[in-house]
């Protein structure tokens, strides 16, 4: 008994001398694979009610989901519906909802969360997605996994969509007159990512969703680091302080494309910029009513060289625009006449507004009207965009070469909203926009109903507005597809607005220490769909070494020293017993 136990005494001293150091070890919890992507703008909201801003679209792409979303090819596909079916009178839709899908709390997801969401949001009018639910009459629930929506009429866009469906549990507890101001600081949804933290002014953070019913995100961690400028992003970009940026300036593209590890992409989107022009005809307008005529916006249109502005003031990022659903949207792009697309051409220009009487008689440089008023207006543009500014002084040299005066004031988005929203108070422009794929929603802001809302031009003209609610009804594509062409020819003639250019998404990748970066239609962000963040992996395929990681390794190289000690104690020790047992016996 004595001899085992020294055996068992000298073992242990062993094992605990080599084996100590290592519980004075600082071993730390493995670090999180972290996806570091950053941006310039911010979101303005978390709620679905309020905002209004593409980041934030964004972020509702990865938190929340939609009944049914897009694939890379902008085409239908179902995501939290399973299946769907229209009746013969195309009034009554059908969908099959998936089973087994979780909010972010653990709380199932059903139909009933479905209908609360439409519901309200509808009822609410508010923010950016309210206006893909007009139409719906009413919505049932049979079970937890079927919802059977009613319309009034067709409804074209109903498998268009992008109104995100909330947590009945959480929001239900928010009074509707509290809607508008209910801040949603921790949004839950059944996404592939959960929300963690909003810091503004510095990043927004999110988590995997590793639940997540179409497959988890290969990667721990989300990050958006703010910063104040495309500049010192793409340096912390060239560093490796961050994986990605969204937004790069257009003169950073060819930079970039130099850099060994990074990959960047320009390619066309379903954004454009465009020249906004006072068209309200209301005697509240505050603007200048020669804008009415449609042979100055015209002229105005030839006078205006979009590929030199394009190669100069974006670096030729870009091609010229000619209607506001982009060719992006190529079931749905109109590809104008000759006679409607006004390629640059200063003689045309000058020749039609000779011919329409505005004349500069008196040679000081500007042409007048018939009584004398010259045509000179007033031109904001955005100091938030110096891409902008350059485009809007070199618009104002080549509308000065036609007879046309513009008096140039830059502007920062706040104070232009108030100016355009504030009865009209200005005459032109620059902004721009970024369009559904579905072409409802960019074709209805130059609706008549839309002025005092989304109307920036105050346009109306009866005949657009009848094929705008004839189009929306009607569910057979080459009949829908014809008066859309339509739509976008009349705008051609009347121009509230001339586009400028398409924009391009212009966005930039390290792929040293990521693969699987998966472009939809050109871009890795801001795209139709969340698949880019599903595929995107760090290139070891594997979490960063740690120093949980380090700590394994050398306890596996000191507990395999001790191992081998150990064995070699119990050996020897054996020996030494067999010997004295046998002189025992001698």
């Amino acid at each position: 008994m004595k001899k085992k136990f020294s055996l068992l005494f000298i073992v242990s001293i062993i094992f605990v001398l080599i084996c100590a150091p290592l519980a004075s070890m600082n071993v730390k919890a493995a670090s999180p694979s972290t996806l570091r992507v950053g941006w310039t703008k911010e979101p303005d909201s978390l709620s679905p009610f309020i905002s209004n801003r593409v980041s934030t679209f964004e972020l509702h792409l990865l938190i929340y989901d939609t009944l049914v979303a897009f694939d890379n090819n902008l085409k239908p596909v179902g995501r939290l519906a399973e299946s769907w079916k229209v009746s013969d009178d195309k009034l009554t839709w059908t969908f099959k909802l998936k089973k087994g899908v979780k909010w972010h709390d653990g709380k199932p997801f059903t139909s009933k969360d479905v209908k609360f969401s439409y519901e309200t949001i509808l009822k609410s009018e508010m923010g950016m997605y309210s206006d893909f639910l007009k139409g719906i009459s009413s919505i049932k629930t049979p079970d937890d996994y079927t919802v059977v929506i009613k319309t009034d009429k067709p409804k074209a866009n109903m498998l268009y969509i992008t109104t995100p469906i909330i947590p009945k549990h959480i929001w239900e507890k928010v009074k509707f007159k509290d809607l508008e101001t209910w801040p949603n600081k921790k949004p839950i949804g059944t996404g592939a990512f959960k929300f963690v933290e909003w810091k503004k002014g510095e990043y927004v953070k999110l988590e995997a969703n590793k639940d997540y019913f179409m497959g988890a995100p290969k990667f721990d961690e989300l990050i958006y680091p703010l910063y104040a400028n495309n500049d010192t992003m793409v340096q912390s970009l060239k560093v490796g302080e961050i994986d990605a940026a969204i937004n790069i300036n257009s003169n950073q593209v060819k930079l970039l494309e130099s850099e060994k590890n990074i990959k960047v992409v320009s390619n066309p989107t379903n954004s454009f910029t465009n020249i906004g022009i006072n068209t309200w005809k209301d005697n509240a307008s505050k603007g200048n009513p020669l804008l009415l005529n449609n042979s100055i916006k015209q002229a105005m249109e030839y006078a205006i060289d979009k590929q030199k502005i394009i190669d100069v003031a974006f670096s030729g990022q870009g091609k010229p625009g000619t209607t506001i659903v982009p060719s992006f949207l190529s079931d749905w792009h109109n590809q104008l006449s000759p006679d409607k697309t006004r390629p640059f051409d200063l003689k045309k220009a000058k020749s039609i507004l000779d011919e329409a009487g505005f004349l500069d008689k008196n040679g000081d440089g500007v042409r007048e009207d018939q009584s004398g008023k010259p045509l000179e207006f007033r031109f904001y543009l955005r100091s938030d965009s110096p891409e902008e500014v350059k485009a809007g002084q070199m618009v104002h040299s080549m509308l000065k070469d036609a007879g046309i005066e513009t008096k140039v004031e830059t502007l920062d988005d706040g104070v232009l909203g108030d100016r355009i929203y504030d009865k009209g108070d200005y005459d032109l422009f620059i902004w721009g926009w970024t369009t559904d794929i579905d072409p409802t929603t960019i074709l209805s802001i130059v609706s008549t109903d839309q002025i005092g809302n989304l109307s920036e031009t105050y346009y109306s003209n009866p005949k657009y507005d009848e094929l705008l609610a004839k189009q929306g009804t009607t569910l057979d594509f080459k009949e829908r597809q014809g008066m859309v062409n339509q739509m976008q020819d009349i705008l051609a003639e009347d121009l509230p607005y001339i586009i400028l250019m398409e924009e391009n998404a212009m966005q930039a990748v390290r792929t040293d220490k990521w693969k699987g970066w998966t472009p939809v239609k050109g871009a890795y962000f801001m795209a139709a769909n969340n698949y880019n963040y599903l595929h995107v992996e760090p290139v070891n395929g594997t979490k960063s070494t740690s120093n949980s990681e380090e700590g394994s390794k050398s306890l596996l190289i000191y507990g395999g020293v001790a191992l081998v000690l150990i064995i070699g104690v119990i050996v020897i020790f054996t020996r030494r017993k067999k010997g004295i047992d046998q002189f025992d016996e001698l």
